[in-house]
């Protein structure tokens, strides 16, 4: 505590106490970082028809709650932004609540309620600045995330059922230029493990690489290449069980007003014999209107580990803002397997109606 002269003359004349003066001063503190904390979120609900009478195929969102309403999550996201001067900090923490609070984890527990991040985040003032996070965070590399507000389509895509989700750990990024910058990671676990741990404590670590074409590269320019790798264990596996993950996305302009495209490659190769996991998806997004878009994902997909049978994928959506801070969405989703597995269909038909309120 630090007081001025005219505080400690106060004092001495038995006007106030410097006790007093103390719990003003942390009151103060409190308020004013307490003014800087913002909360945000979401909350979604769909109804999800599966057209196939005889079962879904296993691959898209939700099939669990197939032919019924249902609430799939809601977001609630405390923050603050790192505060001004050079060793700046902030923090970060958003929870689940709702019963897909469990496909955090990835498990089965039936739980209703995870946190999804919570970390640290902190500014370490060398050379351009480096952006760090400490804590659970989401990972380093993908096309889509974790959040249903943040994507393009309600069903996530292959491509994201074989990457990394979530770490506990650190993750510190750089921007070397004004169009790269660089991210590397270092965590607990590949998955999503709350504070998991693996036989001899092995680490998983991970890089990426975020570029962006300057305005000379003519027709190219704003384009963006995103590439990265992870390289580590599930919580809990032994010797033998490392699992890498390479990415590489990039957004490309197109010569047609209001359409934009992407690609994401996203290759698993798992330890010992259970084989590689690879995706290609194409994504194609049209601004039809202020309040109309149009998505369209392509994806082709050869099985290793997480995916039972190599086939392909169409969604389209259709994204319509009627409501302030609502977003409808309407989305059909075909997929076909080259092999039919056990409980699976080789053609599966699904028609999704999601609605998200973000406030």
């Amino acid at each position: 505590m630090k007081n001025n002269k005219w505080t400690v003359g106060l004092a001495a004349a038995g006007l106030i106490s410097l006790a007093s003066v103390a719990q003003a001063q942390d009151a103060n503190s409190v308020q004013t970082k307490l003014a800087t904390t913002s909360l945000s979120g979401y909350v979604s609900t769909t109804y999800h028809w599966n057209v196939d009478s005889d079962g879904p195929t296993g691959y898209s969102v939700g099939d669990a709650n197939n032919d019924r309403f249902a609430l799939d999550v809601i977001s609630l996201t405390l923050a603050s932004p790192k505060s001004a001067g050079d060793w700046g900090a902030g923090y970060n923490v958003q929870m689940w609540l709702g019963p897909n609070a469990d496909n955090i984890l990835g498990d089965d527990s039936d739980g209703e309620i995870a946190i999804k991040n919570a970390y640290v985040s902190l500014n370490a003032p060398v050379g351009n600045g480096i952006d760090i996070k400490l804590g659970r965070f989401d990972t380093i590399l993908g096309m889509e995330s974790m959040d249903y507000n943040l994507n393009p389509h309600f069903s996530h895509s292959w491509g994201y059922a074989i990457e990394p989700t979530l770490h506990d750990g650190l993750s510190a990024s750089y921007q070397l230029t004004d169009n790269v910058g660089v991210t590397v990671l270092l965590a607990n676990t590949i998955d999503a493990t709350s504070n998991g741990k693996t036989t001899g404590d092995r680490k998983t670590y991970g890089l990426a690489l975020n570029m962006t074409a300057p305005d000379s590269m003519g027709a190219l320019s704003g384009a963006t290449l995103d590439v990265a790798y992870i390289n580590g264990r599930p919580g809990g596996a032994v010797s033998g069980q490392a699992v890498q993950n390479i990415y590489v996305g990039a957004s490309i302009p197109v010569p047609v007003d209001k359409l934009s495209a992407g690609v994401a490659w996203d290759v698993r190769k798992a330890g010992g014999s259970d084989g590689t996991d690879s995706v290609l998806g194409l994504y194609l997004e049209y601004a039809a209107s202020d309040k109309l878009t149009l998505n369209l994902r392509g994806e082709r997909a050869n099985a290793g580990k997480v995916i039972a049978s190599d086939g392909w994928d169409a969604t389209l959506t259709a994204n319509y803002k009627l409501w302030d801070g609502v977003s409808t969405r309407l989305e059909y989703r075909l997929t076909h397997l080259d092999q039919v597995a056990t409980g699976q269909n080789r053609v599966n038909n699904s028609l999704f109606a999601n609605v998200i309120y973000e406030f």
